[in-house]
């Protein structure tokens, strides 16, 4: 068989051909490893985001789980300084139009100062912009009038704490190592106002207990007014029976006049005394909730004739805002008992585990019937009181109850 060239090949042209097709696919390589570069970029930017909202997500439950201030600042300082790497951090909050105070600090360097002045420093300045302000250069500190910081301060980064519109102070961190880039600023901008939204929650929550710890002091004091009253015009009632008695020489209605009036005294002393202990329970802040109800037993409960009992198992200090509301709770059951189920004998148990304390009074007295209670007002105020404060805590409260049979109050609350 013979073959015939009709066209001779043009080698040159079919090299061509060849380059540029391997040029196309070369170029399609790069252009699919350029791909794979950006998608394996994009993946890491997203799984960046995802672990800052899951970060932010825990800190900001932490933050919210927390009702004392100085806790919130301190977790707010902590998580700070966590997030980007520095080395120090402090809060500072407005306590009017012309004055921050620094109201937390934590790691190094601390902050110099107490307070300043919105006029003339960098801090002010961030309240009255309400944008973030980073510094690198220390060179630059004096100029910014970043006094309120020591000389080893070497990168600053401040930050408005915004809250509905407003701005109720500043965050600054510091010193992290290399300076802070735009990245730490767009991360902390999204941190300050969770933290702000914590503070100011943390921040009413306070101001809503001192408003009940004064209306409270209110109604002792009109009680202690009310009881000295009453009880100074009994007393001046039987004295004066007591002398008309003995002018007209009846000697043994005169000594039962002057046995009512002493018993009218006594009695006023034991109001009197219980209504002051009530206005200041000088132990809790200092010793524990044990040491002041132990103080209370000793001072009210066995000075008016009832056998007291103080059980405690696992004892532990609790936060003090946690402490006060169980001892105010301890303090009006035993009031309601002392007053109203006629007992000869009181126990307070107190029982602390890691995840719960639990609270109860026990008594052996008349007992009641809650309805019966309800119709007639008598002692309902101290169970609302008891039942508002359980409830603030978050915990479970109980009654055990039968005419005749005594009392037991149970609250327990989840730490």
């Amino acid at each position: 068989m013979t073959y015939q060239i009709v066209e001779p090949i043009d080698i040159q042209h079919l090299q061509q051909v060849f380059d540029a097709l391997e040029a196309e696919s070369r170029e399609r390589e790069r252009s699919a490893a350029a791909l794979a570069l950006r998608n394996a970029e994009l993946h890491r930017e997203l799984q960046q985001r995802l672990a800052e909202s899951e970060s932010f997500g825990r800190v900001l439950v932490s933050l919210l789980q927390k009702t004392v201030l100085e806790q919130v600042l301190d977790v707010v300082c902590a998580e700070a300084q966590s997030l980007i790497g520095a080395t120090g951090s402090a809060v500072l909050l407005l306590t009017d139009q012309a004055w921050l105070e620094v109201r937390h600090r934590l790691g190094q360097p601390l902050t110099a100062v107490e307070r300043l002045p919105i006029d003339g420093s960098l801090a002010g300045q961030v309240v009255r912009q309400g944008e973030p302000v980073r510094l690198n250069d220390p060179a630059l500190f004096a100029q910014a009038q970043v006094y309120q910081w020591p000389a080893d301060l070497t990168a600053l980064l401040a930050l408005p704490l915004h809250v509905n519109g407003g701005i109720i102070g500043v965050l600054d961190v510091v010193n992290k190592v290399g300076g802070f880039t735009d990245e730490d600023v767009r991360v902390m901008s999204v941190f300050a106002n969770q933290a702000a939204m914590a503070i100011e929650h943390a921040r009413l929550q306070q101001q809503a207990e001192q408003l009940a710890v004064l209306e409270e002091r209110q109604r002792l004091a009109r009680e202690l007014h009310d009881s000295v009253t009453q009880a100074l015009y009994s007393v001046t009632l039987y004295a004066n029976a007591v002398a008309l008695a003995l002018a007209a020489g009846k000697d043994k209605v005169a000594a039962g006049y002057l046995a009512e009036l002493q018993e009218t005294a006594l009695e006023g002393m034991r109001d009197m005394r219980l209504l002051i202990f009530q206005l200041h329970p000088p132990v809790l802040e200092k010793e524990g909730l044990v040491a002041a109800l132990q103080a209370r037993l000793a001072a009210v409960e066995e000075r008016a004739g009832l056998q007291t009992q103080l059980r405690v198992e696992g004892e532990r200090r609790l936060p003090i805002a946690i402490e006060e509301d169980l001892y105010w709770i301890a303090q009006e059951a035993l009031n309601n008992v002392r007053k109203h189920a006629a007992a000869g004998h009181v126990t307070v148990h107190l029982r602390f585990t890691a995840s719960i304390v639990r609270l109860e009074v026990i008594d052996d007295g008349v007992g009641f019937d809650l309805h019966a209670v309800c119709t007639e007002g008598r002692g309902i105020g101290g169970l609302r009181s008891i039942a508002e404060r359980t409830a603030r805590l978050g915990g479970r409260l109980s009654h055990t109850s039968v005419p005749g049979e005594g009392t037991q109050l149970i609250v327990e609350v989840t730490l």
